[in-house]
């Protein structure tokens, strides 16, 4: 029987797999792809090839015969092109068009769909073939999608203007692209109706004019990325939030123009949002963020990290017990539904939240995957027992600098929330050993950072090594009572440890084993390169061999 589609699937063509765009949270997905047809030839070409095209490309021999006598050669277009999608290398596509006409009406645009270019002389080279007037196709209407990401500066408005006639592209990717201008911009955007992605993340000369020109022109708009574009204000949001209901995930990261206005008007005109990236809009408070609890019950991912001026009165309240408010304050906030959709939340640095904050959250978003907060300095054990009724959902945990845990708040999470992948306790000073025995039990546990927790000594390396054989990453930089007899014994035991952090450890600062370790970023000061002590990949396997 026919289901409707999920909120998180797009109606673009061919995007049965997405697994190799980049930035991939930007672009979506879908079941039921729109079919494509067989293409038409140029008006210019299509008498030379229908009378030339098999002399040019089939030698006229038995063997050629017989293959027009083939099934192959009998397929309907449309199956023809359902197998010719799942040749992705577009070689074998070059050599399906030189098969016969029908063969080259069929794989052409699947060959044109996403042109790839890690160079701007590729690129260059594919700007005179739209360009030529003796085009066998109209190629440019093939392009689908366009992924600027390894060009970046060397992307210039004389170059990116003639994509004005790829008017059927859908997904546009210019990221880190920061010779762009607005005004190049604002002539290729309005030029693609059909775009429901587009990522201009870094696009620094990016304005209200030309996100406007995208709302105005693009309707069908599903993602947009607008991170690091200062320049964007409210003005542009707002007509993105007036003109694309469709609009799924928005990114507004560093945009801190931006306020509660926005906020509100994308949760109360765009019912299908997913995904929000509010990090770093300081100007955004309480009052926008209620709106996405009480319209966006779709929520999937909503990151407000830097939002510093939230409070717990942004969130549901705790149902037990309920606290009297000052009449100031916003009243409690009540929902109709619950966000059982919702995998991920950042909350970096919002340092007003405290466990009042996790209750309610958990009480109405009781299947969070991914749990961020870290700089939270207000959490308490009380707030990592409300943690804790997340149970198996709970795969990733940061809590670093929330100072206020201690050893019984990370023996309740162990043995509550047991399918733990990652967990960051990094600055929670109070911690010991007993923490490190209870995480070591966890199964399902790859990463673990403890930086500059103080109070552990071997014996928590011991633990881990004693009983996990899962551990890929663990980060202990500054806990100075650890050993290089220990590190020996955790080596030996973890050979699926691809990185550990070290630095700050003094018996690692001895010359023979830094010389394992990675190059320290060039801009650490002499202080702190010559305590950085990382090693990764074949370091980690050397340095397991030289002890």
């Amino acid at each position: 029987m026919y289901r409707s589609p999920s909120p998180a699937q797009s109606s673009t063509s061919l995007s049965e797999n997405e697994d190799d765009d980049v930035n991939k949270s930007t672009f979506f997905a879908t079941v039921d792809p729109v079919a494509i047809s067989p293409a038409q030839w140029s008006a210019r070409n299509q008498h030379l090839h229908h009378n030339h095209y098999n002399h040019l490309l089939v030698p006229h021999n038995h063997a050629a015969t017989s293959a027009t006598l083939s099934p192959a050669s009998l397929l309907p277009p449309e199956l023809l092109i359902h197998i010719l999608k799942h040749l992705h290398s577009p070689k074998d596509l070059y050599s399906s068009m030189l098969v016969s006409r029908g063969w080259c009406e069929c794989s052409v645009e699947l060959l044109w769909h996403k042109p790839s270019f890690s160079n701007l002389h590729t690129l260059v080279r594919m700007i005179r073939i739209l360009s030529s007037p003796n085009q066998s196709f109209t190629y440019a209407h093939f392009i689908r999608r366009l992924n600027f990401l390894f060009l970046g500066s060397e992307l210039t408005d004389s170059i990116f203007t003639r994509f004005a006639q790829c008017t059927r592209l859908e997904r546009l990717t210019l990221l880190n692209c920061t010779n762009l201008s607005d005004f190049a911009l604002t002539r290729v955007l309005p030029s693609c109706p059909n775009l429901v992605a587009v990522d201009l993340t870094g696009v620094e000369e990016t304005t209200d004019r030309a996100v406007i020109a995208l709302a105005l022109s693009c309707q069908r708009l599903q993602g947009i990325n607008l991170g690091g574009c200062k320049k964007v204000t409210n003005k542009g949001v707002l007509a993105l939030a007036r003109n694309c209901p469709l609009l799924r995930r928005v990114k507004l990261s560093g945009v801190d123009s931006v306020t509660n206005d926005s906020v509100s008007a994308l949760a109360r005109s765009c019912p299908l949002l997913l995904e929000i990236d509010l990090n770093g809009c300081k100007r955004v408070t309480d009052e926008g963020i209620r709106d996405l609890w009480i319209y966006s019950s779709h929520m999937r991912e909503m990151r407000l990290s830097l939002c510093g001026e939230l409070t717990d009165t942004v969130v549901p309240p705790n149902p037990f017990p309920f606290n009297p408010l000052l009449p100031d304050d916003l009243p409690p906030l009540y929902l109709s539904t619950s966000f059982d959709h919702l995998r991920m939340l950042d909350l970096t640095a919002c340092s007003f939240l405290t466990d009042t904050t996790l209750a309610g959250v958990i009480s109405v978003a009781p299947k969070i995957r991914n749990l961020v907060l870290a700089k939270c300095s207000n959490i308490t054990d009380a707030g990592v027992e409300s943690i804790c009724r997340l149970g198996k959902h709970l795969h990733y945990l940061h809590l670093g600098h929330a100072v206020n845990v201690t050893d019984r708040g990370v023996k309740m999470l162990a043995r509550c929330c047991t399918r733990l992948r990652y967990i960051d306790l990094a600055n929670c000073n109070h911690l010991t050993d007993l923490s490190v025995f209870e995480l070591s039990t966890l199964p399902k546990l790859r990463r673990i950072g403890l930086v500059r927790v103080h109070n552990l000594t071997d014996e928590a390396i011991y633990a881990l090594a004693d009983r996990h054989a899962t551990l890929e990453r663990i980060h202990l930089s500054y806990c100075d009572q650890i050993s290089v007899i220990a590190i020996h014994f955790l080596l030996q035991k973890l050979r699926k440890l691809t990185h550990l952090s070290l630095t700050g450890i003094p018996s690692f600062r001895r010359p023979e084993l830094q010389s394992f370790c990675r190059s320290p970023p060039q801009e650490f000061n002499s202080a702190q390169r010559a305590q950085f002590c990382v090693y990764s990949g074949k370091g980690v396997s050397d340095l397991r061999e030289y002890l």
